[in-house]
């Protein structure tokens, strides 16, 4: 069977357990369960964010929305496209206030989460890992104390993977020009490392 192939049936398998177990979507989600999409082939770059939103929901895919638009003005940067890569968000829910405005996810909320996208991680087999926000990278390099200011563009180690972490592409962020500039030079680093590791690899 190809290794494609068995990446898809695991995701799948793995989708339905986060649906089907009861801790993991609280009250103050909605009710649509959004699954990481993308390419599977090889090692692609995976990009989490924190949780989908109003758009996300809607249409059942991760980066959609408003920060989805400004993710694809980011990847062009980076010399990337949406297909050649695998997007997927650390809370898989969309966490709600009662208004029903969006929310960041909780602490005990981005706990319980953390497994399964680990799990997710394992199966993808990623090349690079990209944090986009700070609710991701906090709970995938368990570090409470990061600052965004400091972490954008900055690239860690957690074996066997390398994680880069950017400033979050929503509309609140774009409309900075400080964070739109870092959000801008984190990507373009992405492209350089990209083209560092082809290199690489090409040479071994």
């Amino acid at each position: 069977m190809p290794a494609v192939e068995n990446k898809s049936i695991k995701l799948e398998k793995l989708y339905t357990r986060i649906q089907k177990d009861p801790s993991y979507r609280t009250e103050a989600m909605g009710l649509v369960f959004v699954p990481g999409m993308g390419s599977h082939q090889g090692h692609p770059v995976v990009f989490v964010g924190e949780a989908p939103g109003s758009e996300e929901e809607i249409r059942g895919e991760p980066f959609v929305g408003p920060a989805g638009r400004n993710f694809h003005a980011l990847l062009e940067e980076a010399h990337l496209n949406r297909d050649e890569v695998f997007v997927t968000n650390l809370i898989k829910y969309r966490p709600v206030r009662a208004g029903g405005t969006n929310r960041s996810p909780g602490e005990k909320e981005r706990r319980r989460a953390r497994p399964f996208l680990m799990e997710e991680l394992e199966i993808l087999q990623p090349c690079l890992i990209v944090c986009l926000g700070l609710s991701a990278a906090k709970a995938l390099l368990q570090k409470t104390d990061l600052k965004m200011g400091d972490a954008n563009g900055s690239l860690f180690f957690m074996d066997p993977w390398k994680i880069l972490v950017t400033y979050h592409p929503s509309p609140h962020n774009w409309a900075s020009a400080q964070k739109k500039a870092a959000l801008l030079g984190a990507f373009r680093q992405l492209g350089t490392m990209l083209n560092e590791l082809k290199a690489a690899s090409n040479l071994s």
